[in-house]
């Protein structure tokens, strides 16, 4: 979020004060999700991320962007509009995410006297990627010094 991911320029033949565009974004189907600022030394329209993206959700975006002279010598307003608009396309593309586990924490009371290899519990994780990509279980075994419980890789039971 914030992150600029691309610019847009509008040509104006004018030169200083009445070359300058503010640029907006006035449609598409990602309004809510980028805005767009006019770098004023360049003045180019930067487009920025407002909300976090999601491949796995959407994949492209349209946008309908607007530049628009600020300063309109009041002369010429009969030669107007002084605008224009771009269609702009922003496809998003995928990144691996690391699977996510579906509780933050487990809680598992065992008897002392367990029978050895005997499941005392199972972690469940989904991968945002794809509901059908396996997922490897592991103990981190920095924390398992003494290596009492051990896990199936294939489907989180801890024994």
């Amino acid at each position: 979020v914030g992150t600029a991911i691309g610019s847009v320029k509008a040509t104006d033949a004018d030169t200083g004060k009445n070359a300058e565009v503010e640029y907006r974004i006035i449609d598409g189907d990602g309004t809510d999700m980028f805005d767009i600022v006019t770098q004023k030394d360049t003045q180019e329209g930067i487009i920025t991320v407002r909300k976090p993206l999601d491949y796995e959700t959407r994949r492209l975006y349209t946008l309908k962007v607007e530049a628009e002279n600020t300063h309109v010598d009041p002369r010429f307003y009969y030669l107007g509009p002084f605008k224009d608009t771009i269609i702009v396309k922003i496809s998003v593309e995928d990144v691996d995410e690391p699977p996510v586990f579906s509780r933050s924490s487990y809680l598992f009371e065992v008897h002392e006297d367990i029978e050895l290899g005997t499941i005392i519990g199972t972690v469940m994780a989904r991968d945002p990627d794809s509901a059908s990509s396996p997922i490897r279980f592991s103990l981190d075994r920095h924390t398992d010094l003494d290596r009492i419980f051990n896990i199936h890789s294939g489907n989180g039971s801890i024994y």
